[in-house]
């Protein structure tokens, strides 16, 4: 029993593991998305860089 409760409790770890980076990934997703259209935002201002 004592196998069983061991396996069991480095399953849900696992699962818990695989949680928690999905969550990491959708925040950098939505940081990231979020980034490149303020970027855009801010270069449709009128802005104009001159070289």
């Amino acid at each position: 029993m004592n196998k069983a409760v061991q396996s069991l409790g480095y399953g849900l770890a696992a699962l818990l593991f695989c949680a928690v980076i999905c969550a990491i990934c959708q925040m950098i997703k939505k940081l990231a998305y979020w980034f490149l259209h303020h970027e855009k935002a801010q270069s449709h201002g009128g802005h104009k860089k001159q070289l």
